[in-house]
């Protein structure tokens, strides 16, 4: 039982205390999967993902209170990406966070909190995104504590080639 109790705080200690690993972690997933794409990440929960960490490792400390309503971040949503893409960040973060808990020696208690924060940012999230499109739509369950600003970006413009001009109309300049 002991040893339990100490894998535990044991998970609790680096989340809490060393979030930034965690994050780098989840940065080199979405790294590896925009590289499949043939792209850069495009991250909207880049700046969120430390603290929101730093929360759930208080969470697992034993700190009261939902780590999402807790993270004090910038949450950046682009709704012309949509939820799915909200979706596909969350799911990354979900397999590194779940994955280094199990690393770590955690067990189920602290897979269910991780778990539980992750369900609640994800739902908080998706529910933003719909109110900036849609002021009517239901307020999240679950509150962010930081700011949320919403994402415009330029969608990308196709380069256009020059049709090759062949030899007899090309010309050439001299100076």
């Amino acid at each position: 039982m002991m040893e339990r109790a100490r894998r535990g705080a044991g998970v609790a200690r680096v989340f809490a205390g060393q979030p930034e690993r965690l994050a780098a972690a989840w940065r080199r997933v979405r790294f590896a999967e925009a590289r499949k794409d043939g792209g850069p990440p495009r991250n909207q929960l880049d700046s969120v993902v430390e603290p929101f960490i730093r929360e759930v490792g208080k969470k697992l400390e034993g700190k009261e209170g939902s780590p999402w309503s807790r993270t004090r971040a910038v949450l950046r949503l682009a709704p012309g990406r949509g939820a799915r893409a909200l979706h596909e960040e969350f799911a990354a973060l979900r397999r590194c966070l779940v994955d280094a808990v199990e690393t770590l020696g955690g067990g189920d208690a602290e897979r269910a909190v991780v778990n539980q924060a992750l369900d609640e940012a994800v739902d908080s999230s998706v529910a933003l995104m719909e109110r900036l499109g849609n002021p009517l739509a239901p307020r999240p369950r679950v509150h962010f504590a930081g700011l949320v600003v919403q994402l415009f970006e330029k969608q990308p413009v196709a380069i256009h080639e020059r049709p090759a001009l062949n030899e007899e109309h090309e010309r050439l300049a001299m100076h």
